[in-house]
C-alpha cells in the first residue's frame, strides 16, 4: 500500500514539475507579431524626413518570453549624414540588443541593416510591434 502512494507522489511531483517548466519556458502564452510600426521620436524628427525603411521579418508567432529578431533596412536619401543614436521598443516586448551596435552613422546615399533582437512578452498577444528610433544629424 505504501509503495503505490509513494509512486503516486513522485508520478504527481513529476506532472507538477513538467508543467512549471513549460510554464516557465512560455509555452502556455502565445505571441503573434502581425505588422510593425517605426516611429521616430525625439526632437530631431525633421532630419529623418528622407531616411527610408524596408522592414523583414513582421509576421512572427513564438511562445511567450522567446527571443526573436526583426531587420530593417534603413537608407539615407537626404544630403546630411544622420545617426542613430537610440531605438526601444513598444510594451510589452523588451529590446535585449540591436546589430551592429548603436550610435551608427548613415551617410548620404548609404543603406544599413539594423537586427533588433527582442524578447516576447510572457502572455499572450496578437498585434503589432513599434519600434522608436532617434538620432541627430552630422552637421
Amino acid at each position: 500500500m505504501k509503495s503505490g502512494l509513494i509512486v503516486g507522489i513522485i508520478v504527481l511531483l513529476i506532472v507538477i514539475g513538467s508543467l512549471y517548466y513549460l510554464y516557465d519556458q512560455g509555452y502556455f502564452f502565445s505571441v503573434n507579431v502581425v505588422g510593425l510600426n517605426i516611429k521616430y521620436v525625439g526632437t530631431t524628427l525633421s532630419i529623418f524626413k528622407n531616411v527610408h525603411e524596408t522592414a523583414y521579418n513582421t509576421s512572427i508567432s513564438v511562445h511567450g518570453g522567446q527571443t526573436f529578431v526583426i531587420t530593417i533596412e534603413f537608407s539615407n536619401n537626404g544630403l546630411l549624414p544622420v545617426e542613430i543614436t537610440y531605438v526601444n521598443v513598444s510594451s510589452p516586448f523588451t529590446l535585449v540588443s540591436t546589430t551592429p551596435t548603436l550610435p551608427i552613422t548613415l551617410s548620404h546615399g548609404s543603406s544599413i541593416n539594423l537586427s533588433f533582437d527582442i524578447r516576447a512578452p510572457m502572455k499572450s498577444y496578437t498585434g503589432p510591434i513599434t519600434i522608436y528610433i532617434n538620432g541627430t544629424s552630422e552637421f
